[in-house]
C-alpha cells in the first residue's frame, strides 16, 4: 500500500492548515527566482507539487517540500507592490507619473511612499495601513493640487485591482502530494526530495536526521545559557516563519525551558552561539557561521573528521555524558582567543555604533576551529598551552600570507585534532620565512588598482593596532581607512590608471573627522609638524617621497609613486612581523 496520495487544493484552503517543521531551513530564494515563479503562475505554467505530512487525527499538515514556492506566493499575496514594480514596470511608472502630475513641479513622490500606498488597506497588506489615512498624510506632504483625496484613492484602488488580476492567489490551485506514512521517516523523505534544486547544507540535513535525539540538560550556568540560546534560535525562526504565512511546528519556548531537553542539532546551534558571544572577533554573528563553529567543536571533541560530521551521532552518549566539560572547555578557549583577537583585529570603523567592529578578512571558520583543536586537551597552566596561545596570532597572519587555508581547510583542520596532533601552533615560526611569504603576497596578490580589499583592511587594522593606534589615538573615535596617496588627487593626474592605490602600503586608519577635513592633503600638508609620532610609527612616506611622486605623476610617470607605495608595503609587513614576533598577547 502506498504511503502517498495526490490531490489539488486552493491556496486559501491551505493557508490556515500548513505548518513548517522545526527542522526546515529558512527562506533562501533570490529575488530573481521569486519573480520567475510569479510570472510563470501568471502565464498559467505548472506550479510543481507541495509535499505535506498529514498526521492522523490532526487538521494541520506539515509542509515537507515546497517551502520556497509557498513562501513566495504568500509574499506576493501580501506585498504585491514589490512584484508589481518589477513585473509590470510600465504600468507602475504610468501610475506614479499620473500622481506626480498633480504635485508641484519641484516635488515628486518617491517609490517608497508610492509602494506604501499600493500596499495599503487590510486586503493588500500584512501591515494593514489604512489607505484613507495614508492618502491624507501624503496629500499634505506632497501638496497635491486639483485632485481630491477620493480621486487619489480611486487611482490607487484601480491599480491594486490590476495587481490582483495579474495573479489571483487565493483561487490558485496547487497539486498536493500528501504523505501519511511513518513520522520517523519524515527526515529521510525531506532529505531525499531536496537532492535537486537549491542544495541543502549538511547542517540542514542534520537538523532533520537528528530530530529524534534527546539530550537532557541540568541547571548549571553554562547549560542554562545553552538552553536559552536554543530557545532564542527557534523563537527567531518562528517569528520569521510567521512573517511568511506559516507556523513553526512542535516548538514552544515554555516547554523547552520546562523540559530542558534538546537534540544533537540543537546542541551544535546553542554551542555555536555561546562561542560567538565570547569570541565575536573571530566568529561572525550569522547563523551559518555560528552553526559551523558549534558543530566543528563537537567534531573536535569526538575526533570525527570534518568531512564526515554526520558520524558525530555515533558519539552522542559520550557527548551527553560530558556536555559540561565541552561547554567549559569551549568557553575557556574562547576567552583565551578573545583576549588576543579583540585587540588585534578590532576596528572602530563600522557604521553601526552599537557594536564593536572587527576586520575578519584573514579569518575562516576552519582556521578558527584549528585554534580550538590545538588548545583542546592542553592544561591551561602548561608551557605548551602558553606557547600555543602566544603563537596563534603570529600564525593568524603567517598562514594567511602563505595561503594555507584557501583550499582543503577541512583536511588541514583535521591535522590539528587532539586525537592526531600532526600540526601544532606551539612550534615557532621562522622569521625569514614570514618575511619572504609576506613579500610574495604583496607582490602577487595585493595589486588592487584603486580600492582596498577586505584583506588589506584587515592587515591595515593589525598594523594600526600594533603601532600608531595603540598609544596615540583614542579607541573611542570613529575611524576611516584612507588612501595615503589620495585617490581623487591621484586620479586627476593618473590618466592611464597605472598607480596601484589598493596596496597595503597605501592604507592607513585615521579618525573620521580628521580624514574628512584633510580631504586630498597629506598629513604634512594638513597639520604640519603636529603628527610626527604618528608619521614615524605608521611608516608614513617622507615629504620628499610625496613631492617627487606627485611631480613625476604629473609628467605621466607612475613608477615613482608605485615604488613609494610598494616600499611602505614592505615596511608595514616588517612592522607587523616585528611586533607579532616580539609581543606576548
Amino acid at each position: 500500500m502506498s504511503d502517498y496520495k495526490t490531490m489539488n487544493s486552493t491556496i486559501s484552503s491551505l493557508q490556515n492548515r500548513l505548518v513548517l517543521p522545526k527542522f526546515q531551513r529558512g527562506y533562501v530564494w533570490t529575488e530573481t527566482k521569486q519573480l520567475e515563479l510569479i510570472e510563470s503562475l501568471h502565464k498559467g505554467y505548472p506550479f510543481g507539487a507541495l509535499l505535506t505530512y498529514a498526521q492522523k487525527g490532526s487538521d494541520e499538515e506539515k509542509l515537507l517540500d515546497g517551502q520556497q514556492r509557498w513562501t513566495t506566493i504568500m509574499d506576493f499575496k501580501y506585498n504585491k507592490a514589490k512584484y508589481f514594480k518589477k513585473l509590470q514596470r510600465p504600468l507602475y511608472d504610468e501610475t506614479i507619473q499620473k500622481l506626480n502630475s498633480f504635485i508641484e513641479e519641484d516635488k515628486t513622490m518617491n517609490e517608497s511612499d508610492f509602494d506604501r500606498l499600493l500596499s495599503a488597506s487590510s486586503e493588500y497588506s500584512t501591515q494593514k495601513e489604512d489607505l484613507s489615512d495614508l492618502v491624507d498624510d501624503y496629500k499634505l506632504k506632497y501638496k497635491f493640487f486639483n485632485i481630491t483625496s477620493k480621486e487619489i484613492r480611486h487611482i490607487i484602488k484601480d491599480t491594486q485591482d490590476k495587481m490582483s488580476r495579474y495573479l489571483n492567489v487565493d483561487s490558485l490551485e496547487v497539486p498536493i502530494i500528501q504523505y501519511f506514512g511513518s513520522e520517523d521517516e519524515i527526515a529521510n523523505v525531506f532529505a531525499s526530495l531536496n537532492k535537486g534544486g537549491i542544495k541543502l547544507t549538511k547542517y540542514e540535513i542534520y537538523a532533520a536526521a537528528w530530530d529524534h535525539t534527546e539530550i537532557k540538560l541540568n541547571t548549571s550556568k553554562l547549560q542554562e545559557e545553552l538552553l536559552n540560546n536554543v530557545v532564542n534560535f527557534y523563537t527567531e525562526k518562528k517569528k520569521d516563519t510567521e512573517n511568511r504565512g506559516l507556523t513553526l511546528d512542535n516548538f514552544s519556548s515554555e516547554e523547552f525551558i520546562e523540559n530542558r531537553v534538546i537534540n544533537l542539532y540543537d546542541l551544535g546551534v546553542g554551542l555555536g552561539r555561546m562561542i560567538q558571544s565570547r569570541l565575536p572577533s573571530l566568529v561572525d554573528d550569522t547563523d551559518t557561521e555560528k552553526i559551523q563553529i558549534g558543530f566543528g567543536i563537537l567534531g573536535i571533541y569526538s575526533g570525527v573528521d570534518p568531512k564526515t560530521l554526520n558520524k558525530i551521532i555515533s558519539h552522542i552518549d559520550d557527548i551527553t555524558d560530558n556536555i559540561e566539560e565541552i561547554l567549559q572547555k569551549s568557553t575557556e578557549i574562547s576567552i583565551t582567543l578573545s583576549n588576543t583577537f579583540d585587540r588585534l583585529i578590532e576596528q572602530n570603523s563600522k557604521n553601526d555604533d552599537s557594536k564593536h567592529g572587527y576586520e575578519r578578512g584573514l579569518s575562516t571558520s576552519y582556521k578558527t576551529l584549528s585554534y580550538f583543536a590545538s588548545l583542546w586537551d592542553l592544561e591551561k597552566s602548561s608551557n605548551e598551552y602558553l606557547n600555543t596561545a602566544y603563537n596563534i596570532p603570529r600564525y593568524y597572519v603567517y598562514d594567511f600570507v602563505r595561503r594555507v587555508w584557501t583550499n582543503a581547510g577541512d583536511t588541514r583542520l583535521y591535522e590539528f585534532y587532539p586525537s592526531r596532533k600532526e600540526r601544532k601552533y606551539s612550534e615557532n615560526i621562522d622569521k625569514e620565512s614570514f618575511k619572504t611569504n609576506f613579500k610574495s603576497w604583496i607582490l602577487d596578490e595585493n595589486t588592487q588598482q584603486v580600492n582596498f580589499s577586505n584583506r588589506v583592511k584587515s592587515i591595515a587594522t593589525i598594523h594600526a593596532n600594533l603601532t600608531y593606534l595603540s598609544d596615540l589615538l583614542s579607541r573611542v573615535e570613529k575611524l576611516q581607512v584612507e588612501h595615503i596617496f589620495p585617490k581623487k588627487r591621484v586620479a586627476e593626474m593618473d590618466k592611464k590608471n597605472e598607480v596601484i592605490l589598493g596596496r597595503i602600503g597605501n592604507a592607513m586608519y585615521l579618525p573620521k573627522l580628521m580624514n574628512e577635513k584633510k580631504k586630498t592633503k597629506t598629513l604634512y600638508e594638513y597639520i604640519p609638524n603636529e603628527l610626527a609620532s604618528v608619521i614615524k610609527l605608521s611608516s608614513y612616506p617622507s615629504e620628499d617621497d610625496f613631492d617627487t611622486a606627485f611631480h613625476e605623476l604629473e609628467k605621466g610617470n607612475a613608477d615613482v609613486m608605485n615604488k613609494v607605495i610598494l616600499h611602505r608595503s614592505y615596511q608595514v609587513a616588517d612592522d607587523i612581523i616585528e611586533k607579532l614576533m616580539n609581543n606576548k598577547f
